[in-house]
């Protein structure tokens, strides 16, 4: 059971990071005309959590504690700068670019912590663009979450986020969506405790098929979301 109510916050749809501008490569599905329906939707959302997220943003974020743990800025920096050079599609690059730092903004404003100025300060020092996931778990830490519900959260966070965007884009009704982030809620708990037991060789792996999507998205001739 989560308690710590600044994940709540963080996990609010309202909090202003731009998420809701970003498709991260669904948008290319549509236009192929490979997601037309709720139920073709929640196959490639169960897959981009399974195959990329899991794999990549919450990877980070346990590998993101283990090092808060041993109290080393330096591995975060290092978790940091593999996350950025995993993310090889242009749009998904400068997507996190902004989002991290609009989500780093409004964190230190909320939470007057040595820990994310230490952040900030070395990600200019070393010019790093800093990452959400990367953002997020450290915020969690400072505000004294346990990590398997701060994973639990992020997961839950970026399926409403894609959901909400689904509603927009595909479009799906809005029951449809509140049905798909239900049962993708059941299946959070599974996620997390796989993705902490992940061996770090599994790091950046991914879908060919997600990544090239969010490649190609750069290029569709119309579209509604920035990436």
């Amino acid at each position: 059971m989560t308690t710590n109510l600044f994940l709540f916050q963080m996990n609010d749809s309202n909090f202003p990071i731009g998420s809701f501008s970003h498709s991260y490569g669904f948008e290319t599905y549509l236009h192929q005309q490979r997601i037309q329906t709720a139920d073709a939707f929640e196959e490639w959302l169960i897959q981009f959590l399974n195959n990329q997220v899991l794999t990549t943003d919450a990877m980070a974020i346990c590998r993101a504690f283990e090092a808060l743990e041993r109290e080393s800025l330096a591995d975060i920096l290092e978790i940091n700068t593999e996350l950025n050079a995993l993310l090889l599609p242009s749009e998904m690059r400068q997507a996190n670019q902004k989002m991290g730092q609009q989500f780093l903004n409004i964190g230190k404003s909320l939470l007057e912590h040595p820990l994310l100025l230490n952040y900030q300060a070395q990600l200019k020092e070393q010019q790093l663009a800093p990452h959400p996931a990367i953002v997020f778990g450290l915020l969690a830490y400072c505000s004294q979450a346990e990590l398997k519900e701060t994973l639990s959260v992020y997961l839950l966070n970026t399926t409403i986020s894609m959901v909400q965007n689904a509603v927009r884009g595909v479009p799906i009704g809005q029951v449809a969506g509140q049905k798909i982030i239900y049962g993708l809620s059941q299946q959070i708990p599974e996620m997390t405790e796989r993705v902490c037991e992940l061996p770090i060789d599994h790091f950046g792996a991914t879908a060919p098929g997600i990544e090239i999507a969010q490649m190609q998205h750069e290029f569709l001739f119309a579209r509604n979301f920035m990436s």
